[in-house]
């Protein structure tokens, strides 16, 4: 989820106008304490150069930020093209990537780069004087970059096959797949736009863009999961890191992993149209029997209404008619089984202007007036998983046949990649691998 410290610890002080960034560092230089400067309790609120901690998430680490991280207001996923058919520049894309990744996340500048143009900037300055506001970078590797280009076959994940074809989808090609995947998030739009900028600024030569994706995701008031636009719970059942069995869904440790990959994940990427129109002229009970829940406030329909969302499913639960209380087709029962971690966001692009006069709908809108249909919003769906192939194909393939949900969810774009465990200092991605 989201965090709420961001909107005060950014705000620009007008008096001088100097940045809250530059008032903390020149309190540390005039030997003022930290804690009084920011209004953040402790004397360790500030890391080195004057930066909150609570706004920098660690680039290092066993895992990749990004996945177990407390989501961020805002998620950017991002996909290259490899067109370099060299190993080294793809090696060295990799290791500037690191670089690059790990100074953004400290809310330092990018490093320099090679230019073409003398004198050129290396970063593009529209983050100075903003905290990183929780930046972080998750990289994956597409099944196609394993291919004989790179002469990385051998090293190929079994679980990194592109993924089947499932009824309903209506992909884009040109917005799925990828060599390359870059997730990044933040609790500001400013700085994800930078990230952005930077990371694409060093594929010149090498990877050429071959879609992107930004959504967003607000925390309810009541601590619950963040709702989607559906206006449902979404993660209500997510495993929790804290429990044991999170690792066995998440993490892909099995001695059938390639070792470059072992503590790693996979990520499948779903951009998924929802069919807001028709959900809202849907009565409320009917989305509730959908879904198996409450809308009102995320309770199963096997317990009491305003029991907590957590609360376990009773499927065996049945009403004073005999019928199950959780419809055989409700989401909630047919994803049961299969268990999986997942990060999403919202998107809303508004309509679609090839297809906002193309003529009227089943809603009655008449044509030249443009139509529901042409409105593109939905869900940015992430999940990470152990094994796909025992976790997302499964629930999709559920899904796409005999889930009363799934008449509501268009999926317009799918991409699976392989996402290697975290650094330590002086590594490099690709570590292992090229």
């Amino acid at each position: 989820m989201s965090s709420s410290t961001h909107d005060t610890t950014q705000a620009v002080e007008t008096a001088g106008g100097l940045s809250r960034r530059s008032l903390l560092r020149g309190a540390a230089a005039a030997g003022l304490g930290v804690a009084g400067a920011t209004g953040l309790p402790g004397g360790a609120a500030a890391a080195a150069g004057g930066v909150p901690r609570s706004e920098i998430e660690p680039f290092y680490g066993p895992r990749q930020a990004g996945i177990t991280t407390r989501q961020q207001s805002y998620g950017l996923f991002v996909a290259f093209d490899v067109t370099t058919t060299s190993r080294d520049a793809l090696a060295n894309l990799l290791r500037q990537w690191t670089s690059t990744a790990e100074a953004l996340t400290r809310g330092e500048p990018a490093p320099a780069r090679p230019t073409r143009v003398p004198g050129a900037r290396g970063d593009s300055g529209i983050a100075l004087e903003l905290f990183p506001a929780r930046l972080t970078f998750t990289f994956g590797f597409g099944p196609r970059l394993f291919d004989a280009r790179f002469g990385l076959a051998e090293h190929k994940p079994a679980a990194l096959d592109t993924l089947p074809g499932f009824p309903g989808d209506q992909l884009v090609a040109a917005h799925s797949g990828g060599d390359l995947l870059v997730q990044i998030c933040a609790d500001d739009q400013q700085i994800l736009s930078h990230a952005f900028l930077q990371m694409r600024a060093l594929t010149v030569g090498v990877a050429a863009l071959r879609w992107s994706q930004q959504g967003f995701i607000s925390p309810p008031t009541d601590g619950k999961a963040p709702r989607n636009l559906l206006g449902l719970h979404d993660g209500t059942s997510n495993p929790r890191p804290a429990k044991a069995e999170f690792g066995d869904l998440v993490w892909a440790d099995d001695a059938a992993t390639p070792s470059w990959l072992r503590g790693g994940t996979y990520l499948v990427f779903r951009k998924i149209r929802l069919a807001l129109a028709s959900w809202s002229l849907t009565s409320g009970a009917e989305q509730d029997r959908s879904v198996g829940r409450r809308l009102a406030d995320g309770s199963p329909l096997s317990a009491a209404a305003g029991a907590p969302t957590r609360t376990k499913l009773d499927l065996a639960a049945v009403g004073a008619d005999g019928r199950p209380l959780i419809d055989p087709a409700a989401h909630v029962r047919q994803m049961h089984a299969f268990p999986m971690f997942r990060r999403a966001y919202n998107y809303d692009y508004g309509f679609d202007s090839t297809r906002l006069h193309a003529g009227g709908d089943e809603h009655g809108d008449e044509p030249g007036h443009g139509g529901h249909e042409a409105y593109d919003a939905g869900l940015l769906f992430a999940t990470f998983n152990a094994d796909p192939r025992t976790q997302f194909i499964p629930a999709q393939q559920r899904i796409a046949s005999n889930d009363l949900l799934g008449k509501f969810m268009t999926p317009t774009a799918s991409g699976i990649y392989a996402v290697p465990p975290g650094l330590q200092p002086g590594q490099s991605l690709g570590r292992g691998l090229l």
